[in-house]
């Protein structure tokens, strides 16, 4: 009978060493290694003061894995909540996190479960994210000035403000951390455009013409006191539900998160004066994660409308919890 122990031994040490790097950068990083990182790899394992196992406690180890234990965590959790048809609710993430630990999770817990699903600024979105949505086998659309190659998904370069698709395209658009850009200085991305300060309330309103009536919108922003920060804009909530209202839009789920000392927390009392972008952390403060559908004035005057405004204020709480070392209560 074989040594399975010595034959996942062999394998392990097979091959060369520039396959082996190259393999677990890959693997732990999710990425292709820099040359200078290769080369001091290869010149250690070589000369054998490094050994595979070494590398891959250091990789595993350092502060770049983290961050993509942390995305994969959120992406894990947003997914599985899906499959099981609960959308997440006051989550919890652990300091010194930004915001794409709770924006992720609360997306893809309330993504269709079929359909065409639009994605605006995916050029510039976590590839974590972008993977568990080409992973979810909903037909995905992404839509951005910037152009970024991603097998397995349509993108079209257009403005938001402007799109090339008929109306009723879609039925759920996505909108992570992008809305706070639309019309800003984007020359941060690597993007040119003349400031405009209600192209906000155009990219909503284009949004809501190619959306389904019966679809939605999700789309999570920076929430604080409100300020023009050259290259995006933060507002309080008033301010971004009067930006949905004007854009006929109506909030049928919303949920303030805060990073806290504890780390990042619902915040269902939110209170936006002097919280400033990158204050707490690194990058935003506090954010809204809102679920919007077409037609705030009719929504409201009907039974099902009235019936998901009641509910919204009423939910039961509920608790979903994320954390660096993936457990979840």
């Amino acid at each position: 009978m074989a040594d399975a122990r010595l034959e996942a031994e062999l394998a392990v040490q097979g091959g060369t060493d520039e396959a082996y790097v190259v393999g677990a950068f890959r693997l732990l990083l999710r990425r292709e290694p820099d040359v200078e990182a290769l080369q001091r790899a290869l010149a250690k394992l070589g000369e054998g003061t490094l050994s595979r196992a070494t590398l891959v406690h250091e990789l595993a180890s350092s502060d770049e894995f983290g961050r993509v234990q942390e995305l994969d965590d959120a992406v894990a959790l947003g997914l599985g909540a899906r499959e099981r048809g609960e959308p997440i609710r006051w989550l919890q993430a652990a300091p010194g996190t930004d915001e794409r630990v709770v924006e992720v999770p609360w997306v893809l817990s309330r993504l269709r479960s079929a359909g065409r699903v639009l994605e605006v600024g995916y050029a510039f979105a976590e590839t974590a994210y972008l993977a568990g949505l080409l992973r979810s086998g909903v037909e995905l659309v992404g839509v951005d000035l910037a152009v970024r190659e991603v097998a397995g998904l349509e993108t079209v370069e257009a403005d938001v403000r402007e799109l090339p698709f008929p109306d009723g395209s879609f039925d759920q658009v996505l909108l992570v951390s992008t809305l706070e850009h639309v019309g800003a200085d984007n020359a941060v991305y690597g993007l040119e455009g003349e400031l405009d300060a209600d192209a906000r309330l155009h990219a909503l309103r284009e949004l809501r013409r190619v959306l389904r009536r019966d679809g939605s919108l999700l789309v999570t922003v920076p929430l604080g006191q409100p300020g023009d920060h050259g290259w995006f804009r933060q507002e309080d909530e008033a301010g971004w539900n009067r930006l949905y209202a004007g854009a006929d839009l109506f909030v049928s789920e919303q949920e303030a998160y805060e990073l806290t000392e504890e780390g990042w927390r619902a915040a269902p009392d939110f209170d936006a004066e002097g919280v400033l972008y990158g204050s707490r952390g690194p990058a935003a403060s506090a954010v809204l994660c809102a679920e919007l559908r077409p037609g705030r004035l009719r929504r409201l005057a009907t039974p099902s409308g009235l019936w998901t405004t009641a509910r919204r204020r009423a939910r039961p709480i509920r608790h979903r919890c994320t954390s660096r070392g993936g457990e979840t209560t």
